[in-house]
């Protein structure tokens, strides 16, 4: 591998500009705006032309010697890396680092600057006067540094070959990503026409559109499509309907208000989220397409074929084009839309070959070495199994103001970014790079520490909200796609919601419609803006009643259905990193949304044939903060985080605004303590001489090193001094796996024991299937057995947060919004405080009284049978957690 130090200190310099904060607890690369001193080192060497695992300071030590650096003493010189610290004592707060940009000036990841800043070295050594161990790249080839390499400012040199790959994902054949590469020399991207009618930053893809002419209406229409990898016969199908519905104008709406967009559905359940893409854009044109695509639904066979025919494209334009009038659009009266379109549009004049992709024959061939004229944007597709390069696509550079807004003297940053999807496919994993070739043949690349696996991500469409459908009806379809359809219930629709739990509904029909269900058959009750995402459970019919009791389990319960690989460790990756893709991704129909704190929670464990939704609950309960829950509002939609937003409604007796959601029965509060415990000893069982495998010891060390409790209210103290006493003397006294020889660690809740008004009740909890384990042959280190000692640590808090006492309450109200679900906060008016705080201490009604915010933990909801809707609302001061974890 060929590092090139000169891409790494313009990746240090991206981070400065793009204003990464500070912090040991996020991705410590600024994947999520914050970094730390090594995490954004090996993030810019990685950049480079490195593949290292993200350790830290002290793993330095040995990762540099890896890549050819070897220690240097003074005078420093650009690209040097110094490390301070004692190796093997310089993890965490113990060691800093960071890169040399001449021989006086370093830049750092720092906790002063509160991110990425350039500091005179010397100063920033006297300060403590660390031990000091500077690191030089070997070889002549590493580029010179610019003369303004040292500069405050980022210029053009100092930035050269800088980037980030922002967002991407690889869904079926389609991989699409998007970021900003930029270099030396940079394209001047093309723009479209002017005002809504253009279509900026897309000129190479879909040329200019003007707007008064149809057959550029319709050749902006066929470049969307030909991109969407749409056979040709099919677009000028859906061409031909467009322009008898809409005249080729994606922002057309029918006078009525009925219609929208290119295909004018009628009604409002067709539209989808259609009604907010309707501009004259090439996102918002793309977008309707995609859409018209993937509803399925709407197609009903009347003699012209299926869906999957339509969409393959084998038929003539002319018999497409009446099977799409016919099977979706459905007009009272049938037209010869093919006939009429070829008298409007030049059908022979439609280009359909602008798709940039090579076949797959050239891409094993290098596409170019020189381009002649301006410098142009390359994209490499490698194997991630054998570094075979698969593919090279040229790409179009895009406007990134705020890029350019970031960096205000940089010359050409602008115009460096990219967003696009393309159409390729691979048996195995595989990586890309960035890669700018200027006309004078030079490459400057920039590469991409993300591994694609085949068919492995979460859609990145969230999907039809069915909050806007106002209506009932069941949805069931089988395996082929074919759906049947159910309005007749008899007596009540019930469901029930909590977090980290499956949903469950059940209904009765006539058993006549019976026959329209099947065992894990997809099953959707739409009912009123509202919308349970099931697969049949159990079909139990009645023949003395002639009805049918149909059981649906929310379509989480798919995730069970499939298993992790043998031994599958993970480390250091965050939720939406391990669960948005194969192999704990159930499938890419699944929507998987984390909110900010579980982009920044990282799990470490060694999953081994768990399912899916095993490894989704132990990963949560091995955290002291994250969940996940499921609702009744998109298809397939799965939610991981911390929860707790505050949403903007009252739960009262009275109040007469929207925001109010009136208390219509008695309220009902339950006090439950039976299962309080508030100190807990953590252990890893293991059968060598009564040694445990995991300990707290390594916590309890960092907290004292900070000088307070690692998350608040939960101090881990020293709780017998006298611990082990079966250890025989012929045993090694092994300190690093022991729980100790002599002290034993436990964790306290303060709150909990206020609560108990000082009585202290202790549980004992085993782990022993988190302990320090291997990867790949490698050795245990003290940095991993800490991280074990912390992931332990968490577990045992969310824990004592589960088994504190608590009030239950629940409120029965009437239509529950939407946007409201379990784990959320909301406001609770109820003025009968003395049930609320009976036998409640001092402390405790403090605490109570201190807000009226509580969270939903449960949401029982029924449909009666006349459809009037009814919900339990369970709420609770904080969340918790029914049951042992382990």
């Amino acid at each position: 591998m060929t590092i090139n130090m000169q891409t790494a200190i313009s990746h240090m310099r991206a981070l400065m500009s793009k204003g990464v904060r500070y912090s040991q607890g996020g991705s410590r690369t600024g994947a999520d705006g914050t970094a730390d001193c090594s995490g954004a080192v090996y993030a810019s060497l990685n950049a480079s032309g490195a593949n290292l695992f993200v350790g830290n300071t002290d793993s330095m030590f040995r990762d540099l010697p890896s890549l050819g650096f070897s220690k240097t003493n003074p005078p420093y010189a650009y690209g040097d890396i110094f490390v301070w610290g004692i190796e093997g004592q310089s993890g965490g707060n113990a060691g800093h680092t960071g890169i040399f940009l001449d021989k006086d000036n370093v830049i750092h990841c720092n906790f002063t600057a509160n991110g990425v800043s350039i500091d005179n070295y010397a100063a920033i050594h006297s300060y403590s006067n660390p031990p000091a161990t500077v690191f030089r790249l070997a070889g002549s080839e590493q580029p010179k540094p610019t003369e303004d390499a040292a500069k405050q400012e980022n210029t053009k040199e100092n930035m050269d070959n800088s980037g980030e790959l922002e967002e991407y994902s690889y869904i079926g054949n389609k991989l699409c990503l998007k970021g900003w590469h930029f270099a030396s020399n940079p394209t001047t991207a093309a723009t479209g026409g002017s005002g809504d009618g253009g279509a900026s930053g897309n000129a190479g893809a879909i040329g200019s559109v003007n707007w008064e002419s149809v057959q550029s209406r319709a050749q902006f229409f066929v470049s969307i499509c030909t991109e969407l990898g749409i056979p040709k016969n099919t677009t000028l199908a859906l061409a031909a309907n467009a322009l008898s519905e809409s005249t080729l104008d994606p922002a057309a709406a029918e006078a009525n208000g009925m219609g929208k967009g290119y295909f004018q559905w009628s009604y409002a359940y067709n539209w989808g989220d259609v009604p907010n893409h309707m501009t004259r854009s090439y996102e918002d044109a793309k977008f309707q397409i995609e859409y018209a695509k993937s509803y399925k639904a709407q197609w009903i066979s009347v003699g012209y074929g299926s869906w999957e025919q339509f969409w393959a494209g084998t038929a003539s334009p002319g018999d497409l084009t009446m099977a799409w009038l016919m099977s979706w659009e459905r007009p009272a009266v049938a037209t010869d839309r093919w006939a009429g379109f070829n008298r409007v549009i030049d059908v022979d004049a439609l280009d359909f070959g602008n798709q940039k992709n090579v076949s797959d024959d050239e891409s094993i061939k290098e596409t170019v070495s020189v381009f002649d004229g301006n410098s142009k944007e390359i994209l490499e597709i490698f194997d991630a199994t054998d570094d075979k390069k698969l593919k090279t696509i040229e790409i179009e550079l895009k406007s990134r103001k705020d890029v350019a807004k970031n960096n205000p003297d940089v010359e050409g940053v602008e115009w460096s970014g990219f967003d696009f999807c393309v159409d390729f496919e691979h048996k195995n994993p595989f990586y890309v790079q960035f890669v700018r070739v200027r006309a004078d043949g030079q490459r400057k690349v920039l590469h991409v520490q993300v591994l694609f696996f085949p068919h492995s991500s979460s859609r990145s469409n969230i999907g039809h909200d069915y909050c806007s459908d106002d209506y009932f009806m069941i949805i069931c379809t089988d395996q082929k796609g074919n759906s049947e359809f159910v309005r007749d219930v008899i007596g009540e629709i019930n469901w029930a919601i909590g977090p980290n739990e499956i949903p469950v509904c059940s209904f009765t029909i006539p058993i006549e419609e019976a026959e329209k269900f099947d065992g894990h058959m997809d099953c959707q009750v739409i009912i009123y803006k509202k919308m349970f995402d099931g697969v049949v459970k159990s079909i139990d019919l009645d023949q003395d009643n002639n009805t049918a009791n149909i059981e649906l389990d929310h379509k989480i319960s798919e995730w069970e259905d499939r298993q992790i690989p043998n031994n599958y460790t993970v480390k250091n990756r965050t939720f939406p990193d391990v669960f948005c893709q194969s192999p704990f991704l159930h499938s890419t129909e699944w929507y998987v949304d984390a909110d900010s704190k579980a982009h920044k929670e990282k799990i470490n464990y060694a999953f081994s044939r768990q399912s899916h939704l095993e490894a989704l609950n132990k990963a949560v309960e091995l955290s002291d903060s994250m969940w996940w829950r499921v609702g009744a509002r998109y298809n397939r939609y799965l939610e991981i985080g911390a929860f707790g937003e505050k949403k903007n409604y009252i739960i009262s007796e009275s109040g007469q605004t929207e925001r109010h959601l009136k208390i219509i029965d008695q309220v009902s509060v339950s006090k439950e303590f039976d299962q309080v415990f508030n100190v807990v000893t953590v252990y890893g069982e293991k059968s060598d001489s009564s040694q445990a495998s995991l300990t707290l010891r390594e916590a309890y060390l960092n907290q004292q090193q900070q000088g307070h409790d690692i998350i608040e209210g939960f101090p881990i103290v020293i709780l017998n001094s006298t611990a082990n006493k079966e250890q025989k003397n012929y045993y090694t006294n092994i300190t690093k796996i022991a729980s100790s020889n002599s002290l034993e660690f436990a964790v306290l809740d303060e709150f909990s024991i206020n609560l108990e008004q000082g009585k202290l009740i202790e549980k004992t909890i085993s782990m022993n299937d988190i302990a320090p384990f291997e990867n790949d042959g490698e050795t245990i280190s003290d940095e991993e057995r800490s991280k074990q000692s912390m992931i332990a640590y968490k577990a045992a808090v969310k824990q004592l947060k589960s088994a504190r006492r608590r009030d239950v309450i629940k409120v029965r109200i009437q239509s529950l919004p939407c946007d409201l679900n379990v784990l959320d906060r909301v406001f609770f008016d109820y003025h009968n405080s003395i049930e609320l705080f009976d036998k409640c201490s001092r402390y405790c009604k403090k605490i109570y009284e201190a807000s009226d915010d509580f969270y939903i933990t449960q949401i029982d909801t029924n449909h009666d049978n006349n459809l009037v809707e009814t919900n339990i609302l369970t709420l609770s001061k904080e969340l918790h957690r029914d049951g042992d974890n382990y």
